[in-house]
């Protein structure tokens, strides 16, 4: 079975975090929090919500898009008559987030699910890649900024900069100069190719992901 397309952010960001040979990667700290912010993120790109100066997130459009995990996020945050603090938000969607992502991929058909068990007891399920043509475009278009110094488009900027944040630099460009990547990495995050209502939702998603990983998330 084929990769249909368009992708949604959530679920490029997925593909780039997780192992091809052995489908491990999706507990890594702070992923839980990028894959519920790539959502976050992509909703406001299709303006479905927006993100205020005070970090509220705001629903414009309650409508199912019919996708699991942005109807999950666009759900919660429309429960909330006075709107909801991004981070609040994505603690609530976080743990869902990342099956749903990955359950999202497998049927699609760009990965494989395997469940094993750990000393015959404990179920270990895995997300091997089944079609990599989805992620090597990601990638493509990923080098072309990075490495190449191309101007990204909203997405890509959006997609460099939590994987950044993430500390994912290794797995995105695993064979490129480290410095020369961090450097690039750090102009698209800080760069102004995001609009402002999109970029607060970046912001906010990095600063979460940032706490996560460093013992701060809850």
């Amino acid at each position: 079975m084929g990769v249909m397309t368009k992708l949604t952010l959530p679920e490029e960001f997925m593909l780039i975090a997780l192992d091809d040979e052995s489908g491990g990667g999706k507990t890594r700290p702070g992923i839980d929090y990028a894959v519920a912010g790539m959502a976050l993120v992509q909703l406001a790109l299709d303006h479905r919500v927006e993100v205020r100066e005070d970090d509220t997130v705001s629903v414009l459009d309650p409508a199912a898009s019919g996708v699991p995990v942005l109807d999950s996020v666009l759900a919660k945050a429309a429960g909330e008559r006075d709107g909801v603090k991004v981070k609040t938000l994505l603690r609530r969607c976080r743990r869902g987030a990342v099956d749903g992502t990955l359950e999202s991929l497998v049927a699609r058909g760009a990965l494989k699910k395997r469940t094993s068990r750990v000393l015959g007891l404990l179920p270990l399920t895995r997300y091997p890649e089944a079609d990599g043509s989805a992620e090597r475009e990601v990638r493509e278009r990923l080098s072309a900024v990075v490495l190449g110094g191309a101007e990204p488009d909203e997405r890509t900027a959006a997609l460099v900069s939590v994987l950044h944040a993430a500390r994912l630099r290794g797995k995105a460009f695993p064979d490129a100069d480290r410095k020369q990547v961090n450097k690039r990495m750090d102009e698209v995050s800080e760069g102004q190719w995001i609009e402002p209502v999109v970029r607060q939702a970046v912001r906010r998603t990095r600063a979460a992901i940032i706490a996560a990983s460093s013992g701060g998330g809850s």
